[in-house]
């Protein structure tokens, strides 16, 4: 399956999920505080509106990051962007969830992800801004979201006390990407039981 078809997998598990929770469960805690069910969902569907930006911001200058690993290692640097944005982006969750609906929050992953999805797919494997950011081949930002989704996917089944389940494709890619932040000495010794090296987390 393509990064494409993965993520769009992904928004789907989340759109069905989101059409089947109760009141109850949208007011949930999750293992993320302070966010609650409705935080994190208003932050995971904040993405598929992202990507439709994204899909228009096309550059013709080389990548600044190889890959989304690459990228994903400076941004949680001790000095990086999501080090000193984590408050500002929980607020803003928190906030998100205040402001959209559930169903603005549950179109997004239905609608317009798969049509933001579409043009991707048109585009190929172009260079693209990155909200600002970076700039990355567009199969590198898919791999971001796909990374986002199945990470939070997991965060939100935790918080509902259901059984994880999310695409093999997502998890298999994510597991990737974490393993590519990862160094692989550590990793490698660590795997094995050859030495207690803390080699996690590589992204908070």
């Amino acid at each position: 399956m393509n990064r494409a078809d993965t993520l769009g997998s992904l928004w789907q598990a989340w759109a069905a999920q989101g059409e089947a929770l109760t009141a109850k469960q949208w007011a949930t805690p999750t293992r993320l505080p302070p966010w609650d069910v409705r935080a994190l969902f208003a932050h995971a569907s904040a993405w598929p509106r992202w990507l439709a930006y994204i899909v228009t911001q096309e550059r013709e200058t080389p990548p600044t990051h190889p890959t989304a690993a690459a990228l994903l290692l400076d941004f949680n640097a001790p000095d990086g962007l999501a080090t000193r944005m984590r408050q500002s982006t929980a607020d803003k969750a928190v906030d998100d969830g205040r402001k959209h609906t559930t169903e603005q929050m549950i179109a997004a992953c239905a609608e317009v992800g798969p049509q933001a999805l579409d043009e991707a797919r048109a585009l190929g494997d172009v260079v693209v801004d990155y909200l600002g950011l970076a700039r990355l081949r567009l199969d590198e930002v898919l791999s971001i979201g796909i990374l986002e989704a199945t990470v939070h996917l997991l965060d939100l089944q935790r918080a509902l006390g259901v059984r994880p389940s999310a695409p093999p494709g997502g998890l298999a890619l994510t597991a990737s990407v974490l393993t590519a932040m990862a160094d692989p000495v550590d990793l490698i010794e660590a795997a094995t039981g050859r030495t207690g090296a803390e080699v996690f987390p590589v992204l908070r």
